[in-house]
């Protein structure tokens, strides 16, 4: 630190310089910065999940549907109609939508003298109410028709947007949305989430980083009482965001759910450094030494501010282990900001002290509030650390004991709350639909065999009889139709074909009757089929409900059949989130333990803060699971922003401990040092830091809100052990040792 302290006090123009330069280039790569809310997005595109999602859609065309439901009275009334009518031609013609299947143009398979035809089911709109009640027997008689294209009370009506697989599915979202201006009628299905999650991520950002900025400067006004004091931790937060955000540009990354936290955090997190920097400044530029204040300061606390950001960029590092790709680039892109926040703190705020006279402080820092509470606080750890232990060990682990309780949430759906038009469409299609999203199951074999069909059929009615999805619906449905029309309609002759010819001349009549009609429904060589069936629970439990119950099904039944879907990928970000989180967590208290190990060089401060942070973390996934918070997208974050930020008062209290050690201090006097010097500059850190993810409240998101106040209370929970835990432990341990010298000194704050 001094080769760097005089390195910095004899160029302080020349670091000025580079730094603002580096900034103006960054912030042009920033203006890049594009947004995306993918689910894909979040797998390595050679992950088994998404290739299977990808060949279906190549086998069968479209897996990602929009749903719009019309809500009113009766949809067979002829207003009803007409408005289901203009809906289906106005959305049929936006680019991207592959096809609209809806009440007014959902097709029937009719027997004619010359073998079978498709046509409308409405082919024209009925004149009068006799004409509708004909209309509605017929449709809600029939299973194909109700629940599909219609509620069973024919109260609402749904049309199923199939989209190109060659489009952006959120683009297109965002065109029907504006399509939709009609009262009573609603949007629902992934693609729509995505473009409204992506829209309102923006609209959060706008709001709250003005509120963190606002807030976080408060904090330091209150904490230094001068404007520089706030002037300089703020710089260093908008430098580490510019560079941050550039380096993503420059790069072509983008916004997600996951990153969209990003600014917020460097804006909260990167000010610490600059604190500690800035409250030893003002005491040894209080002594008398300004002229070489910031050189003092540097050797002082130069180390421990590194050891402090060190630490924090390993927790975020961490992520990167992660397969989850989102959640790999937010931890390289974090740890970069904060190694940013932390260059700007040790080299750009030394220099910017080099050239200007910052006023110092006049109030005494051995009055007032805090440093009588960090006295009895430093009194009590030095007095009775076995106490401290026992009642601190206490909480976190009552605390604790709730984490088996703690569940998983990869649905996009919980973004929103229940009384927002997203949630309550989401719902109004689950309810009268069986839901927005589709499960897939591909059957491969000679499917036109009489023996595969009835396998379909037996599969699909084992699916609908589990009671977790729809009516199931597969090429049986339709051979069925046909088999049913060329016998003047008779319902008894609904069955599947007797022979492999007679059901491929079905297909044949069918193809010459709409060539397109079933490319959805089987492979142009009838090797594959599929079986589509909308899932009505898409929660974490429900789906693994639903998968176990399809792959005890799958199982019972010849051939190869393979499972996919929008549900699917759900369903393995779920068990990702599970597996990346274990792992980071690991990981990041591995490297924690071995950078404050080389940091101070001793295995009793390595050890001790592991302990703490790991601590802390047991005692907020114990939080979650006791109020029944998922970890999602976003609170899967928390162990990273845990460990590597809340090690860091530990890290300075350690730190301040060695220092008074070095000083001749005996440890109960070190340990009362450290509190009393390093006490306030930690607790000023933590409150800024809280204060910052607090702002998170005002998020319209409930998994960015839980995420806020989360963190908030990790890091109080943190800081807390810190200042009593911490050294009660060292004290603790140094009675249990021979002492060979009493000392009657005794340390102030």
């Amino acid at each position: 630190m001094l080769a760097l302290s005089r390195f910095i006090t004899r160029r302080p123009l020349a670091i000025l310089i580079t730094v603002l330069s580096l900034t103006i280039l960054f912030a042009l790569g920033a203006r890049k910065v594009t947004m995306t809310t993918d689910i894909r997005d979040f797998f390595p595109r050679d992950h088994p999940e998404v290739k299977a999602y990808d060949a279906i859609a190549d086998a069968f065309g479209g897996t990602e549907y929009i749903m719009v439901a019309t809500e009113g009275e009766d949809v067979f009334q002829q207003e009803s109609l007409a408005l289901i009518q203009s809906l289906t031609e106005r959305l049929a013609a936006i680019p991207g939508v592959d096809r609209v299947r809806s009440l007014t143009n959902v097709e029937e398979v009719k027997g004619t003298a010359w073998g079978i035809e498709l046509s409308l089911l409405l082919d024209a709109l009925p004149q009068d109410e006799e004409e509708a009640a004909r209309l509605r027997r017929r449709v809600l008689e029939d299973d194909f028709y109700a629940g599909s294209v219609v509620s069973r009370d024919g109260r609402l009506s749904l049309l199923a947007l199939e989209l190109d697989p060659q489009e952006n599915a959120v683009e297109v979202a965002a065109k029907v949305l504006e399509a939709i201006d009609e009262d009573g009628v609603y949007a629902t299905g992934t693609p729509v989430l995505n473009s409204l999650l992506a829209k309102s991520m923006k609209e959060d950002l706008i709001r709250l980083i003005p509120l963190v900025v606002l807030l976080i400067a408060l904090v330091l006004y209150l904490y230094f009482h001068n404007l520089w004091g706030v002037l300089l931790p703020f710089l260093t937060v908008i430098i580490s965001t510019i560079w941050t955000l550039g380096a993503m540009g420059l790069s072509g990354r983008q916004m997600t759910p996951l990153n969209s936290v990003m600014p917020v955090i460097l804006i909260t997190l990167g000010n610490a450094y600059g604190i500690h920097i800035l409250s030893r400044f003002d005491d040894e530029a209080s002594r008398g030494q300004r002229d070489r204040a910031v050189e003092q300061t540097l050797l002082a606390v130069g180390r421990a501010v590194l050891m402090a950001g060190t630490t924090t960029i390993a927790g975020f590092l961490s992520n990167c282990t992660s397969s989850i790709v989102q959640m790999r680039e937010f931890g390289f892109f974090t740890a970069f900001g904060i190694a940013v926040a932390l260059g700007i703190s040790l080299i750009f705020i030394p220099a910017v002290l080099s050239c200007v006279q910052v006023p110092s402080k006049e109030a005494s820092r051995e009055s007032g509030a805090l440093p009588n509470i960090l006295r009895r606080v430093a009194r009590l750890t030095a007095a009775s650390p076995g106490k401290v232990i026992i009642v601190t060990l206490l909480a976190a682990g009552i605390l604790a004991l709730g984490a088996p309780r703690l569940t998983t949430n990869s649905n996009l759906f919980s973004f929103f709350d229940y009384d927002t038009e997203p949630r309550m469409a989401y719902e109004l299609v689950k309810k009268s639909f069986s839901g927005s999203e589709s499960l897939e199951l591909v059957v491969e074999g000679d499917i036109l065999e009489p023996k595969v069909l009835r396998s379909i059929e037996s599969l699909q009615d084992e699916l609908e009889a589990t009671g977790l999805t729809g009516k199931p619906i597969s090429i049986v449905d339709v051979l069925k139709r046909v088999n049913m029309a060329l016998n003047d309609g008779d319902p008894a002759y609904k069955a599947i074909p007797a022979s492999r010819e007679l059901a491929a001349q079905y297909l044949l009549l069918l193809e010459m009757s709409d060539p397109d009609f079933l490319t959805r429904f089987i492979t142009v060589d009838y090797s594959q089929a599929r079986i589509q069936a909308m899932v009505k629970d898409t929660s974490p439990a429900g789906l693994a409900n639903l998968f176990a119950q399809v792959d005890a099904l799958t199982a019972d039944h010849r051939g190869k059949i393979a499972t996919t879907g929008m549900v699917k990928l759900l369903d393995a970000l779920a068990a990702m989130i599970i597996r990346g989180q274990i792992t980071s967590l690991i990981l990041g208290l591995i490297a924690v333990f071995l950078l404050v190990r080389w940091l101070t060089d001793s295995w009793e401060g390595s050890l001790l803060s592991t302990l703490l942070i790991a601590l802390s973390t047991a005692a907020t996934f114990g939080f979650m699971g006791w109020m029944g918070i998922a970890l999602d997208m976003v609170t899967v974050l928390i162990s990273s922003i845990g460990i590597g930020v809340g090690v860091d008062y530990s890290v300075h209290l350690y730190s301040g401990y060695q220092e008074a050690r070095t000083k001749g201090k005996e440890p109960a006097d070190a340990v009362t040092a450290a509190i009393c010097q390093r006490g306030k500059a930690i607790i000023g850190n933590a409150a800024a830091v809280i204060g910052g993810f607090l702002i998170f409240l005002f998020s319209s998101f409930p998994p960015l809100r839980y995420f806020g106040s989360l963190v908030s209370f990790t890091m109080f929970f943190a800081a807390s052990l810190s200042l009593t835990l911490l050294p009660a432990l060292i004290a603790a341990g140094h009675r249990m040792r021979p002492r060979t010298e009493e000392t009657d000194q005794q340390t102030n704050c």
